[in-house]
């Protein structure tokens, strides 16, 4: 981490033998995040509870599915296939399951291999996927419709002629019909793809598409090739309904945008807490904008997000100074909007601006967002109400402690390669050509 934040200029400017601010012969730059000192008659007390054996990598290096998690994650799929089948209308694996365990073991057992903040997973991974794969699920109607470039169907429409169409006008590579795939492969760009770095995001990719080719009955190179497809595809989607708008229309869809866009909408429509992580320049704050801007529910300037939850916005900005209950009357006040509301159609996003400067507090007022980001409360006497979860976005330069970043998701925005920068001026420079044309 400290290597990353040299390369993005955060501060990093002053060599470490010549930095005054040290914790004891410890330069304060190498410190992550702060705690109080365990006190000596708690010691006794401590207990290593391990964690799931998971099976040892392969010689040449690849991870291989652990014995314990696997169990546990197959267990996890079945009961979340019960659980679909009693609420008649949500995805089910069926005979795919033992196909679909192995693939989220295989991904919990390649993000362990990681050197930096992807390596902390835990069996929230595996159930917020499962999560997120039934609700692309549940909205495949009009997302994979939009995805597709055709008009918005209604779930009551039963037009054969309609579907026959459009199974002819699917590329030849994408399984025909096959949403629980899809569904599968956008719920893992959600949940573990966004994490990792740009060179290791196409070593998962080829790491995972043998098993993804073996639910469409493709190859491992179609798989690839279906895989970053149907992920750019959604997130183009997103992105052109968001700025569908004369305010944004100026706007150059670079992919930190597209991305942050995307998880932003995917995350917030099931309260699943949402850690943006890059340095200043990298859409973050104008993502949470453009989202905010278009999720208003049924007066969306768009058809696609009138289908989507109307969200109510609350930023709260970090410091040094921020204190815990700071933080706790943020998430109350989402609370009381959302109480009495329809959960299904409402939602109230805390948003916790430059988060990272808050680690820096002496009051620690980070310590309080663990029972916050689970249930709502940070009462454990007080039984969690619906309304008191609520949607949560992170916004920082730098990652947070694991312990945090683990009840949710988190994006890493690295620094944009040459040719990125290169079609975001392009992008400019026709614009400004547009407006010049326009003045005369």
């Amino acid at each position: 981490m400290i290597e990353k934040l040299r390369k993005a200029g955060l501060g990093y400017n002053v060599n470490d033998s010549e930095t005054t601010d040290k914790f004891g012969q410890i330069p304060m730059r190498h410190l992550v995040y702060r705690v109080q000192a365990l006190p000596q008659s708690l010691l006794p007390l401590v207990w290593d509870f391990g964690t799931l054996r998971a099976a040892p990598p392969l010689p040449n290096g690849e991870p291989q599915a652990g014995d314990v998690e696997t169990a546990y994650i197959r267990q996890m799929i079945v009961k979340f296939n019960s659980a679909s089948m009693a609420g008649l209308g949500g995805i089910h694996f069926g005979n795919h399951t033992p196909v679909v365990a192995e693939i989220l073991s295989m991904t919990q057992a390649f993000m362990r291999l990681q050197e930096d903040e992807c390596s902390f997973v835990s069996l929230r991974d595996v159930q917020r996927l499962l999560d997120v794969t039934n609700w692309f699920y549940s909205q495949r109607d009009y997302i994979f419709s939009a995805m597709e470039g055709d008009q918005i169907v209604e779930e009551s429409s039963d037009d054969e002629d309609d579907e026959d169409r459009e199974e002819e006008e699917l590329p030849l590579f994408m399984p025909n019909r096959d949403y629980t795939t899809r569904s599968l492969v956008l719920a893992l760009a959600v949940c573990y793809i966004a994490r990792l770095e740009e060179d290791t995001r196409e070593q998962y990719i080829e790491y995972i598409a043998p098993k993804i080719g073996e639910l469409m009955g493709r190859d491992d190179i179609e798989a690839q090739y279906f895989i970053r497809d149907e992920i750019d595809r959604c997130q183009n989607m997103f992105i052109n309904e968001v700025v569908n708008t004369d305010v944004h229309k100026n706007i150059a869809k670079n992919k930190a945008l597209k991305e942050n866009v995307f998880m932003m909408i995917v995350c917030i429509e099931n309260r699943i807490p949402l850690f943006l992580v890059g340095k200043p320049g990298s859409s973050k704050s104008l993502s949470k904008a453009m989202v905010v801007d278009a999720m208003k529910g049924g007066s969306s300037h768009s058809d696609f997000f009138k289908n989507l939850k109307r969200t109510y916005m609350v930023s709260f900005q970090c410091s040094r100074y921020a204190t815990p209950s700071g933080i706790v009357g943020v998430f109350k006040q989402c609370a009381n909007f959302q109480e009495g509301q329809d959960l299904e159609k409402f939602v109230s996003v805390v948003v916790l601006d430059e988060v990272g400067l808050a680690e820096d507090s002496e009051n620690m007022p980070l310590k309080t967002l663990h029972p916050l980001l689970e249930d709502g409360c940070e009462d454990s006497s007080v039984t969690p109400e619906p309304y008191m979860k609520c949607a949560f976005v992170g916004i920082s330069n730098w990652a947070l402690d694991p312990a945090k970043m683990n009840r949710g998701i988190f994006v890493q925005r690295g620094t944009p390669k040459p040719l990125e920068l290169e079609q975001i001026a392009k992008y400019l420079l026709l614009k400004t050509c547009e407006v010049l044309l326009l003045l005369g």
